[in-house]
């Protein structure tokens, strides 16, 4: 077995050896485990690794540039957000005057018991 590919996480992993199956090529991951139970360790051990049979290698790696490059072509499908101002506008007039004022001036402060 021949390590074509490394990924940060399983999901990664798992469409990128479903593209291959549907040309036709088995693929298996490596410590896709081992990364889903400790994510923060997933750099350390090169994260989720697609391995094919060596006689399917280099059809493999041809297979992941193409992959690779029908991510990178076309737009972004989802627009970045740009609701900032409106959150800090809201932000100044809601929490300014409880920060001018404090809790004691707007509310009755409660009854000590008897």
């Amino acid at each position: 077995m021949i390590t074509i590919a490394s990924f940060p996480t399983p999901e990664d992993a798992h469409l990128f050896r479903a593209f291959l199956e549907s040309r036709g090529i088995q693929g298996v991951l490596l410590d896709e485990h081992f990364v889903q139970l400790f994510w923060h360790y997933s750099n350390a051990v090169g994260g989720v690794r697609v391995a094919v049979a060596e006689d399917e290698a280099e059809e493999a790696a041809e297979n992941y540039t193409e992959y690779m490059e029908s991510l990178r072509q076309g737009e972004c499908p989802v627009a970045p957000v740009r609701g900032w101002p409106l959150v800090a506008v809201v932000s100044l007039i809601f929490g300014l005057p409880l920060l001018l004022l404090g809790r004691k001036v707007l509310g009755k402060s409660p009854e000590p018991p008897e």
